[in-house]
């Protein structure tokens, strides 16, 4: 048995992650059973991309603690779209456990002869994106072949017992927040004070940064997912994360005064969002074209990305396209330059 640590800092230590550890075993499996208690729609599509890139048999998800607690409409569609595609292609399913909450969190790595690792601890499916929530997780690895059965076994008998495929479930109750930056690294929730005062010290400073659909950019921008996956020294191929962005910026939005420019002091800045987040953004490249969040990729994805999803004009995995952004009601964001220094203020909103 070994343990499975976060190390963030400072609590860093001589172990490995659960992400590295369920990233190395994957190559080698050939079925793959997860009981978690919660997902996210991200990681769902993350492991259909997996699937996908890579060669896994079987793969079965049982999901706890949504039935009950229930799915965000995000969720719910995303855990749908990849139950029809495990199904349709005689490859796994997609339940829920339906009698109680189940909190556990288990995953099976099997091959040919059978279960040879299992991961038992605190990390849910959002564990298998990179970044994220700063939640410090801790869980325990067992490559021995009795431990690995017994998990397994556990995870059928759950299955038998206790859980439906979702689609022979009524779910008509869902949970109205999708904070996709709730509690995220390098995110802040900014408070209604500080909101006014940007409000009120908005200059003059003005640029409208297109979003290019999928017809014009089809693996960059918003589409980065639907670019080349990413391979790894051990064969396996990781797919560009959903909610990553690096938006391509024209030039003649860049060389107009007062815009950021790379390499200089002003190339990496504060940003704060007309819905209430803050984190930094940077500009680089040449004529500063690629503009993207700091820190993380997928900040700024998933709050672009993420205000399609909740307008219901964008299902997880599907491409962003001309018609997305005409229904969503701009195919533009705002870039305002701030009174306050080294400040700007992000406006995606729509009048509906």
């Amino acid at each position: 048995m070994d343990l499975l640590l976060s190390n963030y800092p400072p609590l860093k230590t001589s172990y490995n992650t659960f992400f590295d550890e369920f990233y190395r075993l994957l190559p080698k499996a050939k079925r793959l059973d997860i009981a978690v208690g919660y997902i996210t729609a991200d990681s769902l599509i993350e492991l259909k991309k997996i699937i996908e890139l890579n060669d896994i048999n079987l793969v079965n998800l049982t999901i706890g603690m949504h039935y009950l607690e229930h799915f965000t409409k995000v969720q719910y569609n995303a855990a749908v779209s990849l139950n029809s595609f495990l199904s349709e292609n005689h490859i796994g399913e997609v339940r829920l456990v339906t009698p109680f909450r189940f909190h556990g969190k288990l995953y099976s790595f099997s091959n040919d002869i059978g279960p040879y690792a299992g991961i038992i601890g605190s990390n849910n499916l959002g564990s298998i994106v990179e970044g994220g929530s700063r939640i410090y997780e801790s869980s325990a690895l067992f490559t021995s072949a009795q431990d690995a059965k017994t998990i397994n076994d556990f995870i059928q008998k759950l299955v038998v017992t206790s859980t439906t495929n979702i689609k022979d479930l009524e779910i008509d109750v869902f949970n109205e927040s999708n904070q996709l930056l709730e509690g995220h690294e390098f995110v802040q929730k900014v408070k209604p004070e500080k909101m006014a005062k940007i409000l009120a010290s908005l200059s003059d400073i003005h640029f409208d940064i297109p979003i290019k659909g999928y017809e014009v950019s089809g693996k960059s921008n918003l589409n980065v997912f639907f670019g080349k996956g990413r391979q790894s020294p051990n064969g396996l191929v990781k797919p560009r994360h959903w909610y990553e962005v690096e938006i391509i910026v024209p030039k003649d939005v860049t060389s107009q005064p007062g815009y950021p420019q790379s390499k200089t002091e002003t190339a990496e800045f504060n940003v704060i969002t007309d819905d209430g987040w803050e984190f930094k953004c940077k500009v680089s490249g040449d004529y500063s074209k690629n503009f993207r969040s700091e820190g993380d990729l997928k900040i700024l994805g998933k709050w672009l990305k993420g205000r399609l999803e909740n307008a219901g004009v964008l299902k997880v995995g599907d491409p962003v396209t001309i018609q997305t952004l005409l229904d969503y009601g701009r195919n533009t964001f705002s870039l305002i330059k701030t009174k306050i220094e080294n400040t700007w203020f992000l406006d995606f909103g729509v009048k509906r």
